[in-house]
Order: structure tokens, then sequence, then C-alpha cells
């Protein structure tokens, strides 16, 4: 079984009970998945962002990327583009574009057992990722082993550790001492000379997500 990306396991950790992302919370956690997507790219050096926040495509998606296609498609296929541009697109465009690439991103987990897909809403026109409990408790256990005891530290397993702290799905599972832990434990990772890649990482990761919710305030005003 092929290992998940951190993005996908952000997602599966994302889900409620019933299958979906919780609506409070829905802005920041697609930012999130958005945001995610595009330091996947990033990372397999198929885009790169400029200063300007201004993205390019390097190369071609390869098989590890499969599950980023849409994100991909959208840039590759459109203008140049900026974070900004994809952000308005994702999270605040019709919901097509946002729903493919979840799709995609989900699809891995359908197959590995990771979720069970239903139907819901009113019409039963919409999929239910719902998540398996145990999968999502041994990714939280590989948090909090990498992070708070004394476990060989993964830089994903890092990254994915920022981005639950930082959209607050830390507190589903743990507990603000915990919680709070994870947050110190973060800063003195980025401050370590070995650190170095981890701090780049999540100084993304508060741009482009600072970059997506300022975005959604403005549509919404």
């Amino acid at each position: 079984m092929k290992d998940l990306s951190f993005t996908q396991e952000y997602l599966l950790c994302a889900l409620s009970p019933k299958g979906a992302v919780p609506a409070f919370k829905s802005t920041e956690v697609n930012a999130c998945l958005v945001a995610g997507g595009l330091l996947e790219l990033l990372y397999l050096r198929v885009i790169a962002i400029d200063e300007k926040k201004k993205i390019t495509v390097e190369k071609d998606l390869g098989q590890d990327g499969l599950h980023l296609e849409p994100l991909y498609r959208t840039i590759k296929t459109g203008k140049v583009m900026s974070v900004t541009d994809v952000a308005s697109k994702y999270i605040f465009g019709s919901g097509k574009l946002l729903g493919e690439f979840v799709q995609a991103l989900a699809r891995p987990l359908t197959e590995g057992g990771y979720v069970s897909v239903e139907a819901g809403g009113l019409f039963h026109n919409k999929t239910l990722y719902v998540p398996k409990n145990d999968e999502v408790l041994k990714i939280i256990e590989k948090v909090r082993a990498e992070l708070l005891e004394s476990g060989a530290i993964n830089d994903e397993t890092v990254v994915l550790g920022a981005m639950l702290q930082k959209t607050g799905l830390i507190m589903n599972y743990f507990s603000k001492y915990e919680a709070d832990r994870l947050k110190a434990r973060l800063k003195e990772i980025e401050k370590s000379e070995a650190g170095a890649f981890v701090k780049s990482i999540v100084d993304y990761i508060d741009t482009l997500i600072a970059v997506l919710v300022a975005v959604g305030g403005s549509a919404g005003a």
C-alpha cells in the first residue's frame, strides 16, 4: 500500500465522523488543502513560486503526484497564476475545482481502506468520505510519537503537525497541554540548525494560509 502524502493525511484527520469537512472550519481547512497541494508540487519540484507568489510550472507531473493532478492541471492550463489566483478559483469558485481536487486526494484513501464512501445531502448527490477511526488515530499517534515523544522526526510529519496546529484541528485529538507542547515543539524545531528546511516549509504554510484566508475575507466583505 502506497504511503499517504501529508496533504492526504491532513484531509483524513480533517474529515468529521459523518464524512465531510466541518462547515465552521471549511475555509481554513480548504485553504490548507490547497496550500498543502502547492507545497507538495513544490516539494516534487513540479512548480516554483517566486517572491511575488507567482507560480510557474517546471516539469510534468509524475506518478508520485497523481493525487495532485486537478491542481496541477489548473495551474498548467491557465495563464501565469499567483497563489491568490489559485485561492480564488478553489476556495471561492463554484466548488467544482475544489470538489475534483478533494476527490483526487480521497481516491487513494478509498482504495486503501482509510475511508468508506457514502452518499449524503438532501438528494443523496454528495459524496461523503467517512474516515476509519483507527486509521486516523494511527496518523495522530505518529504525530504524537515524533513531535511530543522521542521518535525520529520526519519532515513531512512536522509539516502535517503544523497544518493541524495552525487550523486548530489538533484540538480534536490532543489535550490543551499536548497542543501547547506541539506548538512549542514546532517553534523549537524551526529554530534548530537541522530544522532550516522545516522552517522554510512552515513559513510557506503561514504565508499561503494567510493569503488564502485574506482572499476569503475580501470575498465575503
